[in-house]
């Protein structure tokens, strides 16, 4: 089956998503694009902010695509890490419409970055998994908005054909997306189960998902299940062994960037340390000296966490 079609027809479903982001998540917009002078050429709302909605009080979670990290970054250790490790992690705080405090992170990637990576160039399933759960844009330029429809398409479309292999016959179809959400979490630093957290954020939107997993596989559909071909023990043991080696890959870099983290993170160490505490109950004492310089102690940090138990 081209291509094509099925992912003209994900790319609708994406589409009609798309809808106001909210005042709460105006005003903490606002806040970004006032603390970067404009560079960023669009946003992306997504994560369980999003799925949890406005009254959560939850901490927001946006992607902020620039054309370049110099431009953001200026020459140094940021950009460098930006472009081997990409995104940067920030804190903002703004004041809300009924004068609460909210607060958002978000991460600063490059467009030529986020289109490679999330359209499945990129061998991580961060970004391509990611961006095939429910995001919506925050973008002016029509032009710019469409490609990016596009760059969503590609993520759900390569994430369910990346997943599939593992899987044949006949199949629910939000059986693919636990199971590629599943093997995606277990290639990052995630303290959570990823079997029960891949299963509660396909329930959270299981129609969505359903008509993803329909529109990618539209030929094999047959009474509500999804029929997922046979293809072969040497095409599914190499996706099995491309899975395996995210994981081996992952893990590593997920290392890499929580040291990032100590030194681009603008909510401070002790606000890292509390996140990491909330989802995972690693907690560890830090000097004055290692709040004054992070960078510096983040090794022996990220090491003293770890065998806390901080990262699965």
């Amino acid at each position: 089956m081209s291509p094509a079609p099925s992912l003209a027809k994900v790319r609708q479903i994406i589409e009609s998503e798309q809808r106001p982001i909210g005042d709460r998540a105006e005003a903490l917009v606002a806040e970004i694009r006032r603390k970067h002078a404009g560079l960023e050429k669009a946003l992306l709302f997504y994560g369980s902010s999003l799925r949890a909605g406005e009254a959560s009080g939850k901490m927001l979670d946006f992607y902020v695509l620039v054309e370049s990290y110099r431009d953001v970054h200026g020459f140094g250790l940021k950009q460098l890490g930006s472009f081997l490790a990409p995104p940067s992690v920030h804190y903002c705080e703004a004041v809300g419409p009924d004068g609460e405090r909210l607060r958002s992170k978000y991460s600063i990637v490059s467009l030529s970055a986020f289109r490679r990576r999330a359209r499945g160039a990129a061998f991580e399933s961060m970004l391509w998994a990611r961006f095939a759960q429910p995001t919506l844009l925050i973008c002016e330029d029509e032009s710019l908005r469409d490609d990016l429809l596009d760059t969503l398409a590609h993520a759900s479309h390569h994430f369910l054909t990346e997943t599939a292999p593992l899987m044949r016959g006949e199949t629910e179809p939000n059986a693919i997306w636990e199971r590629g959400l599943m093997e995606s979490y277990k290639t990052e630093l995630r303290p959570e189960d990823a079997t029960g957290r891949s299963k509660q954020i396909v329930a959270k939107h299981a129609d969505r998902y359903a008509a993803l997993s329909t529109a990618t596989f539209l030929a094999g559909e047959t009474g509500g299940h999804i029929h997922l071909p046979d293809v072969g023990p040497i095409r599914r043991n190499l996706c099995r062994l491309r899975w395996f080696g995210r994981r081996v890959v992952g893990k590593p870099m997920g290392a890499f960037r929580v040291l990032k983290a100590f030194f681009t993170f603008d909510a401070g160490l002790d606000y890292v340390l509390e996140k990491i505490k909330s989802h995972s109950g690693a907690e560890i004492e830090v000097s004055d000296h290692a709040r004054k310089y992070p960078l510096l102690h983040a090794p022996v940090l990220a090491w003293r966490l770890f065998r806390k138990g901080a990262f699965r």
